[in-house]
């Protein structure tokens, strides 16, 4: 059985933020996927359309023609562009079975089969599910599918209650991916070439915005000794120079990345890096550690400014947890990148303006801004969608930077105001742009400030542009 993996494509509106710093990574979910089919003796083949930047034809002129099934992978706002995909897969190669995964086909599981998109659609974690359809198990025996029956019914098979041990995976099929394109998300990284890198699946925290059925309730991590190995392979195969790790909570079991850290500096690794994490899971020590480990910059989520919003949200930190975090984060001389949510329950305009206001405050390095987006499958989407507040389902828009819900307590129109005046009011203040200036140290962070700053300045043009058009 011979497969073929497809990461898809899909454009960013050039008014949106994330058009202008977004990393280009490397598939690791279906690269993953391809390893594991090739160790039990399958061939298998990527086409990274998001990396290569490839329209429909341009994939659909890259398919071997002697492939069984072709596995595609979604988040909510991709899904549109992957059923297009799809549909034209069906078009020119109808004997091809077509297999979804990723969050969106995970959620919307029975539909998708049942309106013909595809042929089954993989639920959460995707690789003991492969395999067993690699070994052509009946497929009413494999757990976490969704299936089409001869008979034309929809099957949805129970779900397991196991899950892999991430140690025992193999690396990712880095060589059969275009390594050249990736990098991490613009002012992420000092060094190149950079690559992201997840070594954990799961994430302690409960936000009500965040879905966390894929890879079940309990977070598993990957151990310091797995972790090390990866970098130095991709280092040694591919001189990578930096690595962005980008689990949801990097920082969740201290104790391991003590160890991983310690290991780096005696190893004497040289590799930069920057990781995601909760403001409530660092102490000083830990940070110092990760400084002298090559950590040069953590993104904290911070949300908002307001209590009262990150209760609604469950975001189960405190005011006192982000100045503990903010002032040891400095002592230990790593960058902050911190994460802002405009438009959630209970937003206000005024509790908006507290949030960019302390933003500009708090002396960190990169600010960004994201509109509170309800996911479909997250506890904020059953809430909004319940409360009349959800204003469509068009999937394209669910990109972070337009508000899908209508709020009793703000209007939609000046949450979009406010993404792009926090921009504006961040990004272009003078002192910020003097400082940030005066900290570069490196050619490549001379670069990066460079595009960061033009990315900025034109998607706020565009953004004129617009309202002026429309007015």
């Amino acid at each position: 059985m011979k497969f073929l993996f497809i990461n898809p494509n899909r454009l960013i509106e050039r008014k949106n933020i994330w058009s202008v710093v977004n990393s280009i990574t490397p598939p690791l979910g279906i690269a993953t996927l391809t390893a594991v089919l090739e160790n039990e003796g399958c061939e298998a083949e990527i086409i990274d359309a998001a990396a290569l930047n490839l329209e429909i034809p341009e994939i659909l002129s890259r398919i071997p023609p002697d492939i069984n099934i072709i596995g595609l992978t979604a988040t909510t706002p991709e899904i549109e562009s992957v059923i297009s995909i799809a549909k034209s897969i069906r078009n020119q190669f109808p004997e091809i079975k077509i297999l979804l995964g990723g969050v969106h086909p995970t959620i919307f599981h029975e539909m998708l089969v049942e309106e013909g998109h595809c042929d089954m659609v993989v639920r959460g974690e995707g690789e003991d599910t492969i395999l067993a359809i690699a070994r052509k198990l009946p497929l009413e025996t494999i757990p976490n599918l969704t299936w089409r029956s001869p008979e034309g019914n929809v099957v949805a098979n129970p779900q397991r209650d196991t899950f892999v041990n991430l140690d025992e995976l193999p690396f990712p099929s880095y060589r059969k991916l275009p390594m050249k394109k990736y990098r991490s998300a613009l002012g992420a990284a000092k060094l190149s070439p950079s690559i992201g890198m997840i070594t954990s699946r799961g994430c302690p925290g409960k936000c009500t915005f965040c879905f966390s059925g894929m890879f079940g309730s309990r977070i598993r991590l990957m151990s310091p000794e797995k972790i090390m190995e990866h970098i130095l392979y991709v280092k040694s195969a591919y001189g990578i120079r930096e690595i962005s790790f980008y689990d949801d909570t990097f920082t969740t079991n201290r104790k391991r990345v003590e160890k991983l850290c310690k290991l780096m500096i005696s190893e004497k690794v040289h590799m930069s890096w920057s990781c995601f994490a909760r403001v409530d899971s660092v102490n000083p020590e830990i940070l110092r550690l990760m400084k002298q480990a090559g950590c040069h910059q953590i993104c904290y989520g911070f949300e908002s400014a307001d209590e009262d919003i990150l209760k609604a949200i469950n975001k189960r930190i405190s005011t006192n947890d982000v100045i503990n975090a903010v002032s040891w984060t400095k002592k230990a001389k790593i960058d902050i990148r911190g994460a802002f949510m405009l438009g959630s329950p209970g937003e206000t305009e005024r509790s908006i303006r507290k949030t960019i206001e302390y933003s500009k405050k708090i002396g960190i390095q990169f600010a960004i801004y994201n509109i509170t987006t309800p996911f479909p499958g997250t506890a904020l989407f059953d809430w909004a969608n319940e409360k009349g507040f959800i204003k469509h389902t068009d999937w394209n828009l669910y990109d972070l930077s337009h508000p899908i819900m209508e709020l009793p307590t703000i209007a939609s129109e000046a949450v979009q105001k406010s993404y792009h005046k926090a921009y504006k009011e961040y990004y272009l203040r003078p002192a910020y742009i003097i400082q940030r200036l005066l900290s570069i140290q490196t050619r490549d962070e001379l670069k990066t400030y460079i595009k960061v700053f033009a990315g900025i300045l034109s998607m706020l043009g565009r953004v004129r542009r617009g309202i002026h058009e429309s007015s």
